[in-house]
């Protein structure tokens, strides 16, 4: 008898996780940002955060900015799924300064399916 025709009703078929993890994020700021904020230093910003709360092991973190809309200062970036508390937490804990503003990330949701965050 093969596990997958079991008709047994306490077997329960798990689905695998998710090899990627997907993060909206928008750097969030008291003050209004009154400069762009181009897809290059979002990406060097999460890098900065990963290395500054955990070294050089976060920087080497891999992370993909899928997009970025540099009016709204939000984007949304492609992280794996093991790496995902390191970047999280990394990104929740860094503060920054733009034009003399203190800058934070929000992260504004995760999914498993990209299509779900646009």
């Amino acid at each position: 008898m093969s596990v997958e025709t079991s008709n047994k009703p306490w077997f329960k078929k798990f689905k695998p996780i998710q090899e990627w993890q997907y993060l909206k994020i928008k750097i969030w700021s008291d003050e209004d940002l009154q400069v762009e904020i181009t897809e290059l230093s979002f990406r060097m910003t999460i890098q900065q955060a990963l290395q500054a709360i955990f070294g050089q092991s976060g920087a080497s973190c891999y992370i993909n900015v899928l997009d970025w809309n540099r009016f709204q200062n939000e984007g949304i970036i492609k992280v794996k799924q093991s790496e995902l508390t390191t970047v999280w937490s990394a990104m929740l804990h860094h503060q920054f300064l733009i034009a003399n503003k203190p800058c934070t990330f929000d992260i504004l949701s995760s999914s498993a399916h990209l299509i779900s965050l646009l």
